[in-house]
């Protein structure tokens, strides 16, 4: 009991080294983070696709139309917002996959054998040099008592990364901002410009010759085309604003702010002593 009081902290340590090696050879975390991970990088693929998708059939449809002035513009008005959002949104889902594929390196890395060799080493060593000192050591067993600090940070941190992103996104983003049902109002979007854009084609090859003369004169028809792709992109800016808004949430700030974390963790630790 003696020994207990006098050095419960060293104890302490010793007790929290275990369980710490203990999660880390379990890979208790670890699984499930990278399934979370490999998950949102699947689903940031399939709503990139769609969204190029949704590119293609609106440059498609402006390039369908009878070769008149007003009709270009007025296509234009209808779709240009439309496809330059788009491409927008692009530019964030290419960076919402670019930071999970980080996210996957470093899971992979903080995960491996040979990182979990490391820290079980640095472990083992600050308990022997917690509980047998030698002379002189207190600048050295400081600073190797930080950089383990560090590597157990960066061990656990990685993998709750993916878990913590779900748990926001369930729990806070979802009820809003639906990744899956927004990506299938994108795709009902696409077909529907797909649809105008088909039949527009099929109207223009099937007409007969006075038909499509008539045509290029009957300012209804273009009005009635025009009305149909607005139809078609409703609430289109809507959807991709909506994910725009879930993915930088998911991918980008989240990550941000465990940057923001690590620096000043290890900024911190660093400056401990001084």
């Amino acid at each position: 009991m003696s020994f207990l009081k006098t050095h419960w902290n060293k104890v302490l340590i010793l007790l929290l080294s275990i369980l710490i090696l203990f999660f880390a050879f379990s890979y208790t975390l670890d699984t499930k983070g990278k399934a979370l991970i490999d998950k949102s990088f699947t689903q940031s693929v399939i709503v990139f696709g769609s969204a190029k998708a949704l590119n293609a059939v609106i440059s498609l449809a402006q390039g369908t139309e009878l070769d008149l002035p007003f009709l270009t513009v007025a296509i234009g008005e209808v779709l240009d917002p439309v496809n330059d959002l788009v491409e927008q949104f692009s530019f964030v889902m290419l960076a919402s996959m670019v930071s999970l594929g980080i996210q996957k390196i470093m899971m992979n890395f903080v995960t491996g054998d040979v990182y979990n060799y490391i820290l079980f080493s640095c472990i083992v060593v600050l308990n022997l040099w917690i509980f047998y000192r030698f002379s002189r050591d207190e600048r050295f067993r400081t600073l190797f008592f930080k950089i383990t600090v560090i590597l157990v940070f960066l061990r656990f941190a990685v993998p709750l990364i993916g878990l913590v992103n779900d748990f926001a996104y369930n729990s806070f983003v979802k009820q809003d901002y639906n990744i899956e049902q927004l990506n299938e109002n994108i795709v009902e979007v696409k077909n529907q410009v797909n649809e105008v854009t088909v039949n527009t084609i099929e109207q223009k090859e099937e007409g007969s010759f006075f038909n499509k003369v008539a045509e290029k004169f009957d300012s209804n028809y273009y009005a009635k085309k025009v009305d149909e792709y607005k139809s078609a992109v409703d609430n289109s800016s809507e959807y991709i604003v909506a994910l725009i808004i879930a993915f930088v949430f998911q991918t980008i700030l989240l990550p941000l702010i465990f940057l923001f974390v690590l620096y000043h963790l290890v900024r911190g630790i660093f400056n401990l002593g001084k």
